[in-house]
């Protein structure tokens, strides 16, 4: 999300492009926000009305929806205007306001995952101090710490560095300006490294080991070993949930690899992308903020009746 080189200089400016592409850029981009807007809403409202859908896991899931819904009410209808405008014409404050936006709720939302990989390691692997350790005031509290150590930091390498936010005519959303190509170089791989790379590591190691226990669980019933009921008291329903919390945390992480890959590319080379790649980055990151709801809704049974109660108005 970052640049060494003013947008004016961007080779296929969004003032290029034809009526009918203006339209289908934004069209498609309007409807991936209404998708996020929309589902993560009707995710919040579940999750508040129900109180049986209020466990420490869904708390986590809950943080990630309102993330999302921040992103799609205030950062991505900021892009929109661009690409219908074909140029930034909303002044440098919200520019700044969107850039740090954009960069926080990311962030943040890695940051999630990986404490969400953390609670499904220890419900799985480490029951006894499951419990102990992930209450709803101590996810909570998880969630308000790890948000304002993601802040401040963000602000050091940002602000604190002096560098601001400058309009990207090919990712439609603004990214920040570097003094130099070095100075944009550690700034990516700093952000890379703190940001995506430790949160990756986390989640990965965590949920190798829950879905080794989880397939000998099954291998044991199999072999009839032990009781259908559990490992470590693990339900299926339990087994269920950490299922559908990997597919989020997978589907976000791929959204999101393409937009690192480009990131990193970009700042190594001397010339651009085509226009396309930069729009597909933008599409793929907001997408991200778009999918969580339906793979609840699809995998997880107690949010599906849920969201059929409130679209039925029950």
């Amino acid at each position: 999300m970052e640049t060494n080189i003013s947008g004016e200089h961007f080779p296929m400016t969004l003032a290029n492009r034809t009526v009918a592409l203006a339209v289908a850029d934004t069209g498609f981009l309007f409807l991936i926000n209404i998708a996020a807007l929309f589902g993560n809403i009707i995710l919040c409202v579940a999750f508040v009305k129900n109180n049986h859908l209020r466990s420490a896991t869904n708390i986590l899931v809950f943080a990630l929806a309102a993330c999302d819904i921040i992103m799609a009410f205030l950062a991505m209808p900021l892009s929109e205007v661009s690409l219908i405008a074909g140029k930034w014409i909303l002044g440098d404050h919200l520019c700044h306001i969107q850039g740090f936006l954009v960069h926080f709720l990311a962030f943040l939302s890695l940051q999630i995952m990986a404490l969400t990989a953390i609670n499904r390691y220890f419900r799985v692997i480490k029951p006894r101090f499951y419990r102990k350790v992930f209450t709803p005031f101590h996810t909570t509290l998880m969630i308000a710490v790890t948000s304002v150590l993601c802040f401040v930091a963000l602000v050091s390498v940002t602000f604190g560095q002096h560098n601001s936010f400058v309009f990207h005519p090919g990712k439609v959303i603004c990214v920040t300006l570097h003094e130099n190509i070095f100075s944009s170089q550690v700034f990516t791989t700093f952000s890379s490294v703190a940001f995506v790379f430790l949160p990756a590591c986390v989640v990965i190691w965590c949920y190798t080991k829950v879905f080794r226990a989880i397939r000998r669980h099954f291998r044991q019933l199999a072999s009839r070993r032990v009781s259908t009921v559990s490992l470590n008291n693990l339900t299926p329903a339990e087994i269920v949930v950490t299922r559908t919390v990997f597919a989020i945390v997978l589907a976000f992480f791929i959204c999101w690899i393409p937009c690192i890959v480009i990131d990193i590319v970009d700042v190594m080379r001397d010339e651009w992308f085509d226009r396309q790649v930069y729009l597909a980055y933008t599409y793929f990151a907001y997408t991200s903020s778009a999918i969580n709801p339906f793979i609840y809704g699809v995998l997880n049974r107690s949010f599906r009746v849920e969201y059929l109660k409130l679209l039925r108005c029950r």
